[in-house]
């Protein structure tokens, strides 16, 4: 099962494992005490390709 971290309001976001991906892009977490529906937020992965020591 994959964790997604979700935005559900303009200054709130939750984390959970998901449980369904919508057509129009949202989808819906599981937080334990429910299930919760917004907007994946973008997942940063660090540049194995950016200089070190510069």
């Amino acid at each position: 099962m994959t964790i997604a971290t979700i935005q559900t309001g303009t200054r709130s976001s939750a984390q959970g494992p998901r449980l369904a991906q919508h057509p129009d892009g949202r989808i819906t977490i599981s937080t334990g005490r429910g299930t919760l529906t917004g907007w994946p937020i973008a997942r940063l992965i660090p540049s194995r390709l950016t200089p070190m020591g510069l």
